[in-house]
């Protein structure tokens, strides 16, 4: 007599979707350029990144994160983290757009706590991070083009632009890089500043905390 069909369970061979990062950039072209070699790593994660453009607004780096949020997060079995990847870019010398812009980055983190997204601040700049790999410095800069006088002075990067492929370079010290970004975190904090976003806390940037899960 022939032995009963038996029927397995179903769900058993059910395979669980790998994890997704989505990083959101304010910029079109420097965080995106850095961020895509991070996807050619040999990892059980998946990546997407989602590029800004000129004058992106923080309210519109969270909208472009929720959308980005319904279209790659496929199901709730899904397990998901979502990065906001700013600047702080406020002018120095005009007070009133400094505390202007605390309120703007004060809403933006609150916004992107409610939904559960990470920021990652770099003030002035993302190129902070760059120069971090190569030095460190708790000396204020001004904005962009000071950050960059600094990479082209020692000639740490020389002939840099925004949209320079430079992970190659970076890649051997990107461990150098976040020890000095926590560094720079620490010597904030005995500075009395507990709040990162905001103006005052120059230079600083947390985008180790991106690498740092990646690697």
């Amino acid at each position: 007599m022939p032995k009963p069909i038996r029927e397995m369970p179903r769900g058993r061979n059910k395979r669980t979707p790998h994890p997704v990062v989505i990083i959101v950039c304010e910029g079109a072209k420097t965080e995106p350029t850095y961020f895509e070699k991070f996807k050619k790593r040999d990892k059980p994660l998946r990546i997407e990144i989602v590029k800004g453009a000129k004058g992106t607004s923080y309210q519109a780096v969270i909208n472009m994160a929720v959308e980005a949020k319904e279209k790659h997060v496929g199901n709730t079995e899904t397990k998901w983290t979502v990065w906001c990847v700013s600047d702080v870019d406020a002018d120095p010398n005009t007070p009133y757009s400094q505390s202007s812009k605390n309120d703007q980055l004060s809403e933006y983190a609150k916004e992107a706590a409610v939904r559960g997204f990470n920021v990652a601040l770099s003030n002035p700049c993302f190129e902070i991070w760059f120069l971090l790999h190569f030095t460190y410095t708790t000396g204020h800069l001004q904005n962009y083009d000071a950050v960059v006088k600094k990479l082209f002075a020692s000639e740490y990067l020389p002939g840099y632009q925004k949209n320079s492929d430079i992970f190659g370079v970076l890649a051997d010290k990107q461990d150098t890089a976040i020890n000095h970004a926590k560094k720079l975190k620490v010597y904030h904090a005995e500075q009395g500043r507990v709040d990162y976003m905001d103006c005052s806390a120059n230079p600083y940037t947390n985008v180790w905390e991106i690498v740092e899960s990646l690697k």
